[in-house]
C-alpha cells in the first residue's frame, strides 16, 4: 500500500514539475517535510529522487534562468564558495578520492541543491506565497505529530514505512529506545527516522522562519506555527536545541519591549504560579531540574550528573577537541579528506574520545582542515550577508542564522542542512520580490531627476 502511495507521489510530482518548477518545489517542500524519512524509491531516498526529478526540469525546460547573470550568481553560490572548495581541499586529504567525491556529491544533491532549485524556480510573489504555505501548513501538520510521538513514548508513523521499506539506518530510533533525557521519559522526533536531534534542529528553523518572516499575514497561523515550534524543540530534549532557543527568545524579548509595566505584571504572576506549582508538584519540580536548570547551566556538569542528564558534556568535549586535533596534526590546514568522519566511525564504531563527532567544528577540521573551518564561517558569512534587508532589523537577521549556527557547532548538521537552506532561500527571494521592487521605482525616479 504505501508502495503505491510513493508511486502517486512521484506522478503527481512529475505532473506538477511539468506545470511548473515552482509547484514541484512546493510539493517536494510539503513531501520532505510530512512523509517520513526511510521512504525509498529504487534504492535512492524518495528526497533524492525528486530533487533528480527537479534538476531534470530545471535544466531541460527552464532554460531562461541561465540568461541572467545576477540569478545565476545568486543561485549557485553555495556550491561556488561551499562544495568547490571544499572539493579541492579534499585532493590534500588521504581519504579515498572516489568515496570522498560520492560523499561530497550527495550532500551537494539532498542538502544544497533545494536552496538552487527554489532560487532559480521562484520568479513572482504568488509562487513565492505557495511554497511559504505549503512550508507552514506542512509543518503544523507534522508539528502536531511530533508532540504526538512524545506522548505516545514511540513514532510508530515511521516505524510504519521503515519497515515497508526494510529501512536498517544505523541511527533509527524510532521504535523509542533512544537514550532518554532527565524526567522527559521520550523524545519528539517528527517524521525523522534519526531521532530527536534533526527534529530538533528543524523545528529550531522553523521557529526562525516563523519569527522573521514578514510576509505570513494570518495572525493565527503564524503564532500557531510558532508555538509548534516552541513545543518541538523542547520536546526534542536535546540541549543543544533548547538552549539557541532560549537564547534566542531571550533575544527578541529584550530586543521588542517585552519588558512593559503590563507585562511585568502579569510574568511575577507567571513566576508565582510557577514558584506554587514548583513548590507542592513533584512532577514540575523534577521537569525544571532534569530539564530546564540543565539546559540553561548546561556548562555545568556537576548539575547535570546531580539530576541524572546523560548526554555530552563539558569534559567530553575538551576531549574530542583534542583528540580530532591530534588526528589532524599531520594535515593541520587541509584535514584528512571530506567524509573522514565516516570513514572514522566505520572503522571505531564511536569507540574513540572523537566519539561521533558531534560538533561541525570537529566535523569539519577532520574532513577539511582549519581552513575548511574558515570555508564553513565564510559560507555563513554570505547566507547571513544575503538576508541583511529580508528581516524588520539587523538583530532579527543574525538571529535568524544564528540560532541553527550554534546548534550545528554544538552537535552537527545530521539531517537538517537542508531545511536551512530552504529558509534562507525563502527570505532571499522574499528581498527580491517585494524589497527590491519597493526600491526600484525610488532608484528609477532618482537617475531621471539626476539627467
Amino acid at each position: 500500500m504505501l508502495h503505491i502511495l510513493v508511486i502517486l507521489i512521484i506522478l503527481i510530482h512529475f505532473c506538477l514539475c511539468f506545470k511548473s518548477l515552482a509547484y514541484g518545489c512546493a510539493f517536494y517542500i510539503a513531501i520532505k517535510m510530512i512523509i517520513p524519512t526511510p521512504t525509498r524509491v529504487a534504492g535512492l531516498s524518495l528526497y533524492t529522487f525528486m530533487l533528480i526529478i527537479l534538476i531534470f526540469f530545471a535544466m531541460v525546460r527552464h532554460m531562461r534562468w541561465r540568461k541572467s547573470k545576477k540569478n545565476v550568481k545568486a543561485a549557485t553560490f553555495p556550491f561556488v564558495y561551499l562544495i568547490f572548495p571544499i572539493a579541492v581541499l579534499g585532493v590534500f586529504g588521504v581519504v579515498d578520492y572516489s568515496f570522498q567525491y560520492r560523499s561530497l556529491i550527495q550532500f551537494a544533491l539532498t542538502e544544497v541543491s533545494p536552496f538552487f532549485l527554489i532560487m532559480i524556480a521562484i520568479k513572482n510573489e504568488d509562487e513565492l506565497r505557495l511554497c511559504v504555505k505549503t512550508l507552514i501548513i506542512s509543518y503544523l501538520i507534522i508539528g502536531v505529530w511530533g508532540i504526538v510521538t512524545y506522548i505516545t513514548h514511540i513514532n510508530l508513523y515511521v516505524l510504519l514505512f521503515a519497515n515497508a521499506f526494510d529501512y536498517s539506518g544505523e541511527l533509527y530510533v524510532g521504535n523509542g529506545t533512544e537514550i532518554l533525557r532527565g524526567v522527559l521519559s521520550s523524545s519528539a522526533s517528527g517524521n525523522q527516522s534519526e531521532g530527536a536531534i534533526p527534529w530538533g534542529q528543524i523545528s529550531l528553523i522553523m521557529l526562525t522562519f516563523g519569527l522573521f518572516y514578514q510576509k505570513i499575514d494570518n495572525k493565527i497561523l503564524k503564532n500557531s506555527f510558532i508555538i509548534l515550534a516552541v513545543l518541538n524543540c523542547f520536546l526534542s530534549t536535546k540541549r543543544s536545541v533548547i538552549v539557541p532557543m532560549l537564547l534566542l527568545l531571550g533575544c527578541i524579548f529584550v530586543n521588542k519591549g517585552i519588558f512593559t509595566r503590563k507585562n511585568l505584571i502579569r510574568g511575577i504572576a507567571i513566576v508565582i504560579v510557577g514558584i506554587v506549582l514548583y513548590i507542592n508538584v513533584p512532577v514540575v519540580r523534577d521537569v525544571y531540574h532534569s530539564n530546564i536548570e540543565t539546559a540553561l547551566f548546561f556548562w555545568d556538569d556537576d548539575l547535570a550528573a546531580e539530576h541524572d542528564f546523560k548526554g555530552s558534556d563539558k569534559s567530553m568535549r575538551v576531549r574530542q577537541a583534542i583528540y580530532v586535533n591530534h588526528l589532524i596534526s599531520d594535515h593541520f590546514f587541509a584535514g584528512l579528506g571530506y567524509g573522514y568522519p565516516i570513514v572514522h566511525n566505520m572503522k571505531y564504531h564511536g569507540a574513540t574520545d572523537a566519539w561521533y563527532f558531534e560538533s561541525l567544528y570537529l566535523d569539519a577540521i577532520a574532513s577539511s582542515g582549519y581552513i575548511g573551518l574558515l570555508v564553513w564561517i565564510f559560507f555563513f558569512f554570505l547566507l547571513i550577508n544575503r538576508t541583511n534587508i529580508a528581516c524588520r532589523n539587523k538583530l532579527d537577521n543574525y538571529l535568524l542564522h544564528g540560532g541553527y549556527v550554534l546548534s550545528v557547532f554544538l552537535t552537527n548538521i545530521y539531517c537538517s542542512f537542508a531545511y536551512y537552506m530552504i529558509v534562507t532561500a525563502l527570505f532571499i527571494k522574499y528581498k527580491q520580490l517585494y524589497i527590491y521592487s519597493c526600491y526600484r521605482p525610488q532608484c528609477f525616479i532618482k537617475e531621471a531627476e539626476s539627467k
